[in-house]
């Protein structure tokens, strides 16, 4: 059948106008005649004479839309119109195409690091790229790429910087990579931050470094974040050097009350998390980690975290803390109510002695309503605290 496009050109081509010798009228008329194409579909109630019925065998009638009919222009077959070269440029340089689609997350995170290591730069500058890098690593991937991009050798080497600021942004940044990512706390793990940490809250006899409590808080805000759900954090803390449990102990009655604050809670963790199995899923990486120290330690007794606590004798300090006079100035409500939940939970775990249990009541019931009021430990909370050292 012949193509609607060819036939709409012949009829276009093959239309003549009347003569000129018509009257006015009907030259008026013929030029604003426009040519167009009717369609008159047949009534379904009243066929025409002239209509034909197909039979159920008979072909249908090819499809003649505009989207399947093929123009003159219309390339069929093989015949295909070639595309026209598209020219090469050579004038687009790599700095040019950052401006127009943006450096890639992994390069900004190599390049702060790189700034922030070099000691030219003035220390505002170089806190400003460390500010930068962690809230990249605000995103768990970008977090997770830091192995792979060797970024955390880098990053420990700055825990040696003579300028307090350089250090708190560096422990700063890894809390939050580590923080609620296993994946990220074996890299911690791997490379062996932990008695960096350690070292920075409480350096040891022979060094000469004493750190600022802005930087020690920073320190125990990685430390809580590496410990957070980690499966091995009684490895961590009996085998880390200084004892990691010894840390604790001297943290939770530290003269620094936010260090301390910190400290208190950190211990409700890891009592809370003592002997709990970790319920959701285990990168590959990490069950592989766990499964080759699971070797290594097979045959030997591991501790539980509240058996580590206690051996360490952290609840006993921490009770003699709260059994300590204070004036009234020198009360500090959140560290005791940080402290006495974490106590009530060591309790229920068979981490208190009969005689500490005896001595945590005491302090409790010598606060009274109000006391226990003041440090948020009215209600509920104060049932299940109540509960726990009366069991």
């Amino acid at each position: 059948m012949p193509d609607l496009n060819e036939l709409l050109r012949w009829s276009i081509a093959n239309s003549q106008l009347q003569s000129s010798d018509s009257t006015d009228s009907s030259s008026q008329q013929q030029q604003e005649q426009q040519l167009s194409l009717r369609f008159n579909p047949a009534s379904a109630s009243a066929p025409s004479g002239h209509a034909a019925t197909l039979h159920s065998s008979d072909a249908g009638p090819p499809d003649l839309s505009p989207a399947s009919t093929p123009g003159p222009g219309t390339p069929v077959g093989d015949n295909e119109i070639p595309l026209p070269p598209v020219a090469k440029r050579e004038d687009l340089t790599t700095e040019m195409l950052d401006l127009i689609l943006g450096k890639s997350d992994s390069i900004i995170m190599k390049e702060k690091i790189a700034f922030a290591q070099d000691e030219s730069q003035s220390v505002e500058d170089r806190v400003e790229a460390l500010d930068d890098f962690e809230m990249l690593v605000e995103l768990i991937d970008n977090a997770n790429n830091m192995p792979i991009l060797k970024l955390w050798d880098p990053l420990l080497s700055l825990l040696s910087s003579p300028h307090p600021e350089i250090v708190a942004h560096s422990l700063w940044i890894m809390g939050t990579a580590v923080q609620n990512n296993l994946k990220a706390q074996a890299a911690l793990y791997i490379h062996n931050v932990f008695p960096h940490i350690l070292s920075v809250l409480y350096p040891s006899s022979s060094s000469s470094t004493t750190h600022p409590s802005s930087v020690r808080a920073k320190a125990t805000y990685a430390l809580s974040s590496a410990l957070k759900h980690w499966p091995l954090a009684s490895t961590v803390l009996s085998s880390s050097s200084p004892s990691g449990y010894l840390t604790i102990k001297r943290g939770v009655v530290d003269s620094d009350p936010v260090v301390r604050r910190k400290m208190a809670f950190l211990l409700g963790t890891l009592v809370m998390q003592s002997g709990a199995m970790y319920e959701g899923e285990i990168p590959n990486e990490v069950r592989n980690l766990l499964e080759e120290r699971m070797k290594e330690t097979q045959g030997q007794t591991t501790e539980s975290l509240v058996d580590g606590l206690k051996r360490e004798g952290v609840f006993e300090g921490l009770i003699d803390e709260l059994k300590r006079s204070k004036n009234e100035d020198d009360v500090d409500l959140e560290f005791e109510e940080n402290a006495i939940r974490a106590l009530a939970q060591a309790s229920e775990k068979g981490g208190l002695t009969d005689e500490q249990k005896k001595d945590l009541r005491s302090v409790w019931t010598a606060w009274g309503v109000k006391g226990q009021e003041e440090r948020g430990l009215e209600g509920e909370d104060g049932k299940v605290i109540s509960s726990a050292l009366n069991a």
